[in-house]
């Protein structure tokens, strides 16, 4: 999708959004998390509603809160790979910018088959023998996260379960 178009669904969905900021604002504590991440070799913004939530039916991944609980709910998902590594410049555990740094790259965005906002976390990390600089050189598209597992430079961090949650694209950075 080129990026006039995903701007102009972004506008939009924002729009759509930010008429509902009170409600929003409101069940998240007036707090709001909008993360960078990539997409298609762009710099893109997704939304993680409700993370602040005091609510006790939040979603959480080691030192992350990723908004409603998805674990019992089936709906349809798209990849959001997460790079960790120390090189990682887009996010961190809060109060501490060396624990889990990651970047993240998005398979899919508005106008895609397959989009959702919701999405399914693929964790990856260095492979054996493998250095990354993703200061310098950004992992920025899922072709290119493909590529690198298929060539061993990334591998996946196993996990307990699938870790879901929404995430709504919501515009270029």
């Amino acid at each position: 999708m080129n990026i006039r178009r995903m701007a102009t669904v972004a506008t939009f969905a924002l729009a759509a959004f930010a008429g509902n900021a009170n409600v929003a604002g409101a069940a998240s504590g007036g707090a709001l998390r909008i993360e960078p991440g990539w997409y298609a070799g762009h710099s893109v913004s997704f939304l993680q509603p409700s993370v602040f939530s005091a609510k006790p039916n939040g979603g959480t991944f080691a030192c992350f809160d990723l908004g409603p609980n998805l674990s019992g709910i089936t709906r349809p998902t798209a990849p959001l790979y997460v790079i960790l590594d120390s090189s990682a410049t887009q996010d961190h555990c809060d109060g501490d910018p060396t624990s889990l740094r990651h970047d993240h790259i998005l398979s899919v965005a508005p106008g895609d088959p397959g989009y959702t906002g919701a999405w399914t976390l693929i964790l990856l990390a260095a492979g054996p023998g493998h250095t990354l600089d993703l200061a310098n050189h950004p992992i920025t598209s899922a072709a290119a996260v493909r590529s690198a597992i298929d060539s061993g430079v990334l591998v996946q961090v196993p996990t307990d379960g699938p870790v879901q949650m929404v995430a709504p694209v919501i515009g270029p950075s």
